[in-house]
Formats: C-alpha cells, structure tokens, sequence
C-alpha cells in the first residue's frame, strides 16, 4: 500500500450500479402497472362504491376473467365512443376534422395514439372511421 491507497492487481473492478427508480419504471411499462392503476382509478371514481375495496376487488376479478376469455376490458363502451363522436360533431355533419379526432383520444386518455388513421381520413373522419379507430385505440390499451 502507498499514501495514495491500497495497491492493486490491474485496474478496478467496474460495477454497473442498477438506477432503482430506472428499474421501478421498466417493470411498470413492462408489466403495464400504471394503465391497471389508471382503470382501477378511472373506475373507482365514477362508480364511487360504498365498498372500494370490494368493488376493486371485483374490478380485478372482471378483468381476470375477461383476460382467460380473451374479451378486450375497456371503461368506455361503444355508445359512449359514438357519443363523443356526437359531442365533436353537434350539427351532425357526419364528419370531424383530424385535429378534433386528436382532442376526442385526448379527453379518453389516449395520449399518444398507434393506430394511423387511413390516408383519406387526415383531414376528415367519419363517423365510422371514428368508431373503428377508437375501438382499436382502446382495444391496444385494454389489460386484457
């Protein structure tokens, strides 16, 4: 050993240290944690049950069966889809623009959208166009 230090053999051992909060955040994208915590919540707070935590115990339940039955496990239903549809289309064109379509994913939570809409719809979306892409959109989102 010198005043500066211990000798050693070659040089020092590197060890990659592992970011806790990295690996917290990468198991939670992997294992999809927050979209469940998001529908827990979503779920919780419009039913507001006497019970949370029987209520989200059957949540839980409904999306393990639904899961084993391989049936997409979405809060919002079909009506209500057409119902936004509706919402962004109040004098009944039939039609909405791209930019409403954006506005429409964003009030479901559909932050960052994956299905492309068809080449003829970016500037206008129909209503059924709507519904399908939506539908999709949800469906990729599902815990199911």
């Amino acid at each position: 050993p010198s005043a500066s230090g211990p000798s050693h053999n070659g040089p020092p051992a590197v060890t990659m240290a592992v970011d806790p909060r990295k690996d917290a955040q990468d198991y939670i994208a992997e294992k999809r944690v927050d979209i469940l915590f998001q529908e827990l919540g979503t779920r919780l707070v419009f039913e507001r049950p006497e019970d949370p935590n029987a209520f989200l115990l059957s949540v839980l339940e409904g999306l393990k069966k639904n899961r084993s039955d391989k049936v997409p496990s979405t809060f919002f239903t079909t009506e209500d889809v057409m119902t936004l549809f509706d919402m962004f289309d109040p004098t009944g064109r039939g039609e909405i623009s791209a930019a409403q379509y954006d506005q429409a994913l964003l009030s479901m939570g559909i932050e960052s959208p994956t299905v492309a809409l068809p080449g003829h719809a970016t500037t206008k979306v129909d209503r059924a166009t709507f519904a399908r892409c939506v539908k999709e959109e949800l469906a990729a989102l599902s815990l199911t």
